[in-house]
């Protein structure tokens, strides 16, 4: 008896799903210009993350300045209490409340 495939396994190819699970292997050129690519995007990151913390530290050096520029004129004003901004005083303090009682 001779041996023949059957009709149904003559187009079949058993080896394919092997082959189609198998990753294709890249050139030279698509390797380096994966790398490259990937270089750029580390250093426009880098760049990014460089602006954002530059513009946080601007942003406190400017909370810092109003901050001190604030504090030197409450300074200027404490030898003239008549050009001292008037703060309301606590209602404790005033009407010999809690914290005025001893």
């Amino acid at each position: 008896m001779p041996i023949s495939t059957r009709k149904t396994n003559a187009d079949a190819h058993p080896g394919r799903i092997v082959l189609d699970s198998q990753s294709t292997r890249r050139t030279k050129r698509q390797i380096e210009d994966d790398r490259n690519r990937a270089e750029e995007a580390a250093i426009a990151e880098r760049e990014e993350t460089e602006a954002n913390h530059r513009s946080v530290i601007t942003t406190i050096a400017e909370i810092e300045d109003a901050i001190q520029e604030n504090e030197e004129q409450l300074l200027m004003n404490t030898t003239r209490p008549d050009l001292r901004p008037s703060r309301p005083r606590p209602k404790n303090m005033m009407s010999g409340g809690p914290a005025g009682r001893k």
